[in-house]
């Protein structure tokens, strides 16, 4: 099972710790919103697919490569009605929610 990790973010930050530190803090919020919308969407796949597409960047910051494709999938299979995938990205989301809520 993948795990999340901070590589991209320690990457970007070149060591600067309150330049990393503020990668984090956006990184945390934007999750948990865009985490919070998938949910209230859940039924519209139209809107659902949206909410995947901007997950999934996060996803791949967080350098769960695997999950990132999953999250491509499904975002394709919502775009043609289908909730193929939704199982397995949600418990791709409950693994990043608990990540990130122990930053």
């Amino acid at each position: 099972m993948e795990s999340c990790s901070l590589n991209y973010i320690d990457e970007l930050s070149g060591g600067n710790m309150e330049f990393k530190q503020n990668l984090i803090e956006i990184l945390k919020q934007e999750i948990s919103e865009e985490i919070d919308l998938y949910y209230k969407d859940v039924g519209d796949a139209k809107r659902c697919a949206e909410r995947v597409h901007k997950l999934k960047h996060k996803i791949g910051i967080l350098g769960l490569d695997k999950n990132y494709e999953l999250a491509i999938l499904y975002e394709d299979n919502l775009r043609k009605n289908s909730w193929a995938g939704k199982a397995a990205f949600e418990l791709a989301l409950k693994k990043i929610s608990s990540f990130i809520n122990n930053l």
